[in-house]
């Protein structure tokens, strides 16, 4: 089964905001995905926002599915050097224990920032080492741990890297987040992509962009072929999460765009992406009044 959610990242500096916390509750949207390296800042209010999004948890007004692990810098689990590893693999382990509550059942997680190809088979050894010491997480608490499809130089900017990762664990433990935007100029290939990966895809991050370089623009701006991406999503025989995260412009004429306004604008792309078989085909056939 297809579910919907959104990614915390598409809002103003990730933060759950009094403003964001009343959109979420005009919403139809419940399912989030929760980011969470905003919470390893030292931004004022991160206490409170965290506390904020307990309540509406409690509440019912959101429910994680998914968590965005932080990445780069002191969390790379690529690192050549086994002393920065094992110190990235710690700090993983206390965010999600630290942040237990705010966790669902899948967990997001960067394979590395964007080493050069050179060094790619040595860091995919040291990916795998640093699953096999956070695979214990997994099983304490349920999830999964899913490889992002990442963009350029990063690890797993492939298929064949995505699966040689993969493959080595249970896929009860290991799965894969398919970025749509993160193939670069090979959107054409998506739904092939999908097809190859299927087995282990959990969730998607769902945006569309420009065929060269990840934009992250509303799901129907850009340049995928939905109808087909969509297909074969629905191919998929377990249930998979299709996660918004998308980049607003948050500023426009010194005013904060409203959060309500960008909740309803991920419902209409819900709306089309659900749509899109038969809302293309109007789209490409219809005549502008005026133009012909």
């Amino acid at each position: 089964m297809i579910s919907y959610a959104v990614s915390t990242a598409c809002f103003l500096e990730y933060e759950m905001t009094p403003v964001l916390a009343d959109a979420f509750r005009k919403s139809k949207f419940r399912n989030i995905e929760v980011y969470l390296p905003f919470f390893t800042s030292d931004k004022p209010g991160i206490h409170a926002a965290k506390t904020r999004t307990l309540e509406l948890i409690h509440q019912g007004i959101i429910r994680p599915v998914s968590a965005h692990l932080p990445f780069g810098g002191v969390w790379d689990v690529s690192s050549l050097q086994e002393r920065r590893r094992h110190c990235a693999v710690l700090c993983l382990e206390n965010m999600i224990r630290e942040n237990a509550a705010l966790l669902g059942p899948n967990l997001t997680l960067h394979s590395s920032s964007e080493p050069p190809m050179e060094e790619h088979p040595a860091r995919i050894d040291q990916v795998c080492k640093s699953l096999e010491e956070l695979i214990p997480l997994a099983e304490e608490f349920g999830f999964s741990f899913n490889i992002e499809y990442l963009p350029r130089t990063c690890i797993g900017h492939s298929v064949e890297e995505i699966q040689t990762i993969t493959s080595r664990f249970n896929p009860e433990h290991v799965g894969i987040c398919m970025d749509v935007n993160h193939v670069m100029d090979h959107a054409e290939a998506l739904p092939e992509i999908i097809r190859t990966l299927t087995p282990r895809i959990r969730t998607f991050h769902i945006s569309d962009y420009d065929n060269v370089d990840e934009t992250h623009w509303v799901a129907g701006h850009g340049c995928i072929d939905w109808p087909a991406v969509m297909s074969q999503i629905r191919k998929i025989p377990q249930d998979v999460y299709l996660i918004h995260e998308v980049s607003f412009v948050h500023e426009t004429w010194n005013h904060t765009i409203d959060p309500v306004w960008e909740l309803r604008q991920l419902e209409t792309a819900t709306w089309f992406l659900e749509n899109c078989d038969q809302l293309i085909p109007q789209i490409r056939a219809f005549k502008i009044p005026g133009n012909n």
